[in-house]
């Protein structure tokens, strides 16, 4: 009996040790693709002044304002593809637009700016009113659309990987922050 105990603690043990070494993999796959990002962007020898990065870490948004100059990087953590990052100016930039639960909240787009359009101002003010009866959030998107044939807009989703989220909850409080500072950056760049 003894020896059959013995045995069943040393797999137990052995179990457990295993699974540690695979959440420790886990955790050093999902800072590889931080660092797999990071590597694709400073392939343009620039320096970044701002970096925005989502919580699921599929993006990367480098700005460097002095340059007029905005690096945006892609990567597929379910997959081993390399990082993809592409480097614009400006000028490139055509608008961006805020998305929680498929309703566009803030969007600003050259076209608008030309126009001189205001009633977007009041549709923002609508749609936020809609959102604060929100309690679960299962869309966090920014997009950005670019003068670019390649790839006309990006779609960067900053919630973190589990879903749905509370509105109340202090990470999506965080990402929410971080997509109305880039979305107002855009929004300066379009107006200029």
């Amino acid at each position: 009996m003894l020896i059959f105990l013995m045995y069943m603690f040393a797999i137990v043990g052995g179990i457990l040790i295993l699974s540690a070494v695979i959440i420790e993999l886990k955790k050093l796959s999902t800072s590889s693709e931080l660092s797999k990002l990071l590597n694709a962007t400073s392939s343009f020898n620039i320096i970044f002044t701002k970096t925005f990065i989502p919580p699921n870490q599929s993006h990367l948004i480098a700005l460097n304002e002095p340059y007029k100059k905005i690096a945006i990087g892609t990567s597929n953590p379910k997959t081993s593809k390399k990082a993809i990052a592409k480097l614009y100016s400006f000028d490139n930039i055509m608008g961006s637009e805020i998305v929680v639960n498929a309703l566009t909240l803030s969007k600003v787009s050259k076209r608008q700016q030309n126009s001189k359009s205001t009633a977007s101002s009041a549709d923002i003010n609508v749609l936020n009113n809609v959102d604060e009866e929100a309690d679960v959030i299962e869309e966090l998107t920014l997009k950005i659309y670019m003068n670019s044939n390649e790839i006309p807009v990006y779609s960067i989703s900053f919630l973190p990987g589990l879903l749905p989220i509370q509105q109340s909850d202090n990470q999506y409080k965080e990402a929410y922050s971080q997509v109305q500072q880039l979305h107002a950056f855009f929004r300066s760049i379009v107006s200029e």
